[in-house]
């Protein structure tokens, strides 16, 4: 916008509920985590084996989420291939780790109501890129990175 505000999309706000941040707690939840405060992923694969993604930002989940096996929840063929991730732990660590207690309860909420473990990926995938798409635009807004 011209002034400098920044409106929230409609799908944000009518899908996930998503409260506006500020950008100095925008900033926050987008930080890299150090050691100790990353979380755990794993990718499996029936001829190499798993393979632990560490994870130490919601940039990384949102681009492991989306470019990773994980955005299709599972890989055919060849390298056929399924990223694993522990939704509870997953929600904890965005509420404790990122400070993001918008988005854990929001996974929390859309996970639930799958069965399946692909349903559940999807929803979070597009959950997190959401909320990183949000946050990374009020950062961006505030002229401040």
């Amino acid at each position: 916008m011209a002034d400098g505000t920044l409106t929230m999309p409609d799908e944000v706000v009518d899908l996930y509920s998503f409260p506006p941040a500020d950008a100095d707690e925008a900033r926050y939840i987008l930080r890299e985590l150090d050691w100790g405060e990353h979380f755990i992923g794993i990718e499996m694969n029936p001829a190499a084996g798993n393979r632990d993604i560490y994870i130490y930002s919601l940039k990384e989940a949102a681009q492991f989420l989306r470019f990773g096996t994980a955005g299709m929840g599972l890989s055919t063929g060849g390298k056929g291939s399924i990223s694993w991730f522990d939704v509870d732990k997953l929600v904890a660590w965005v509420r404790n780790s990122l400070g993001d207690p918008s988005l854990a309860d929001a996974i929390a909420r859309d996970t639930a109501q799958e069965e399946a473990y692909f349903g559940k990926v999807q929803k979070l995938g597009h959950l997190i890129e959401m909320r990183y798409a949000q946050l990374r635009d009020l950062v961006e807004a505030s002229g401040e990175q």
